[in-house]
């Protein structure tokens, strides 16, 4: 059976800001038509993302 990722928010920049500024149970109640896989899809990118350019700053360094 082929595995499916659940959709990811993160290039859409207006999800993103609310996404920085509120919790998840805030979150998931202002976007009621994503799902809390997408949520959590999402939070592993922004770390993935977050991490991978702390690491290019400090070989820029």
């Amino acid at each position: 059976m082929k595995q499916v990722r659940p959709y990811t928010f993160i290039k859409d920049k207006e999800k993103m800001k609310d996404f920085l500024k509120l919790n998840k149970e805030d979150f998931l109640k202002s976007y009621s038509y994503l799902y809390e896989e997408e949520y959590d899809a999402t939070v592993w990118e922004y770390i993935k993302h977050t991490r991978n350019a702390y690491k290019r700053q400090i070989l820029d360094d």
